[in-house]
């Protein structure tokens, strides 16, 4: 049983040591000390006097010092000094005890469990402490007289009753259980157990005066532990409740209130806003009309950036770079003075807003595939292959020709060619349409697979020459098509060739 008790006391200890570290609300008194009357009753192998009252005389024998550690937990010193006597069949005994306890406190008004300036207050207390007791009686016919100092341990619990910021009252009744078992005189080995181990009740009321400093951290006059605005600047006026001065009671204090006689808005420094625009009167360009706070205050009806003041086009929406008028078409000509105001996106125009056609063939540059030399819009701005031109391409193509069976141009079909290199030089917007033919001698595939080499054969003659390859499409088709018999060598030399066409993407 002693251990068990040894073990309480020591986390008892620890807890009195480890509160004062713990992080908590300062209270406005900290220590406080009091004075109780005590009723005590005894417990052992001789009666149970615990809750009878029979043998107990009021004493002032109780003096406490206080110590506020957190909202939950005080430390305390009880000084104890108390008369009990008990009789019973075994005998009699009268002791005087003086005890010196170290107890711990824990309190309900916590904030937790109940609030801290709870009237009503319930706690707990436990402890150790030092006993030092005066025995005398007679117990089994043997008179004793003895002297005892032993270690005890105290729990209890009880109530405190607020009377005001300083005054309490408190009730307690808790259980001294001393490590020895002689006080009442007799220690019987075969009754050595809880129900007969000397415990003694101690019962007291009394009243305790809290006292120290309250703690004041904003030094504005009013104590932390009423101070509703603990952390007010230093020289700011404040209310009874440490909060600050709010003349306008706009919500915004005083010493922040850039309008501190007029009722404000708290987001505007607790200045008034007339119109609702979100701007300040005082900061309002425009207070009486309703507007944005990019423009202070002013309106933008149109919603194009523009504030209506500095818009030459207030009801329509513009931009900003033609001072609020419009450009339907995006062109940098604003519709007023735009002649053509549906330009295409991305086109380039003159001062009228009308897209530029450099060679003034009806064709405009973006659409134009030779923006530089009229033509006709039905070939997109670019001027028609001359007949005599067309004429060089039909002659070339029939005296472009291949040895037998293979895609190798002929010396006589390399100068013609280069004259076709001079015609794709001339017209740069036009693309060239080779088809490769054969006679019909071998197999179809073969045949056609012979024609595409040969066109390719052509192809590559020409870019070697500085055409650019994507000018030139290049396709072969076999023994189809054919422009003469291959019943003869004359017809089958003819059906061997290459077409050309030029024409724009």
């Amino acid at each position: 049983m002693h251990k068990k008790h040894l073990r309480i006391a020591i986390v008892l200890l620890l807890a009195i040591f480890i509160s004062p570290l713990v992080k908590a609300q300062n209270a406005d008194q900290k220590w406080g000390v009091g004075l109780y009357l005590n009723f005590n009753d005894y417990k052992g192998d001789i009666a149970n006097d615990f809750w009878k009252f029979k043998n107990t005389e009021p004493l002032i024998g109780s003096a406490t010092l206080n110590r506020y550690l957190n909202p939950s937990f005080d430390a305390l010193v009880r000084l104890s000094y108390f008369n009990v006597e008990s009789s019973g069949t075994l005998g009699y005994f009268d002791d005087w005890m003086f005890n010196a306890n170290l107890n711990m406190k824990y309190k309900f008004n916590n904030g937790y469990l109940l609030k801290e300036d709870a009237v009503i207050s319930p706690f707990l207390v436990a402890g150790l402490g030092y006993t030092n007791m005066n025995a005398k009686g007679n117990v089994m016919g043997g008179g004793f007289k003895q002297k005892y100092d032993n270690i005890n341990f105290y729990y209890g619990a009880g109530l405190t009753f607020k009377i005001d910021d300083r005054w309490s009252v408190a009730v307690e009744s808790g259980i001294f259980y001393p490590l020895n078992d002689k006080y009442d005189g007799y220690k019987n080995k075969q009754r050595d157990t809880e129900a007969y181990h000397d415990k003694f009740m101690h019962n007291t009321i009394g009243v305790i005066y809290s006292f120290g400093k309250s703690a004041d951290s904003d030094g504005d006059g009013v104590s932390d532990k009423r101070d509703e605005c603990p952390g007010t600047p230093s020289g700011v006026a404040v209310d009874k409740k440490g909060c600050p001065l709010d003349s306008d009671g706009d919500g915004v204090a005083d010493y922040m209130d850039e309008c501190p006689m007029l009722a404000g808005d708290p987001l505007l420094d607790g200045c008034p806003d007339s119109d609702g625009d979100g701007v300040a009167d005082k900061k309002d360009k425009c207070p009486d009309v309703k507007g944005l706070v990019q423009f202070d205050g002013c309106p933008d009806s149109d919603g194009d950036g523009v504030q209506d003041s500095e818009d030459k086009c207030p009801t329509v929406k513009g931009l900003k770079a033609f001072e609020g008028c419009p450009d339907t078409d995006g062109d940098g000509v604003i519709d007023s003075k735009d002649k053509c105001p549906t330009t295409k996106p991305g086109y380039k125009v003159d001062v009228n807003g009308c897209a530029l056609d450099n060679d003034k063939d009806g064709v405009v540059n973006e659409e134009d595939k030779c923006p530089e030399v009229a033509g006709l819009s039905s070939n997109y701005g670019c001027p028609e292959v001359k007949a005599e031109v067309q004429k060089e391409l039909e002659f070339a193509a029939k005296n472009v020709h291949f040895s037998s069976g293979k895609d190798v141009l002929t010396v006589k079909s390399r100068k013609i060619l280069d004259e076709v290199v001079e015609i794709l030089n001339n017209y740069p917007a036009y693309s060239l349409k080779i088809s490769g033919y054969t006679d019909s001698q071998g197999k179809d595939e073969m045949n056609r697979i012979l024609s595409e080499k040969r066109a390719n054969a052509t192809k590559k003659f020409l870019t070697e020459k500085g055409i650019d390859a994507n000018r030139i499409v290049a396709k072969g088709f076999g023994e189809v098509e054919p422009i003469a018999t291959n019943a003869t060598a004359a017809g089958r030399a003819l059906n061997r060739r290459v077409e050309f066409e030029m024409f724009i993407k």
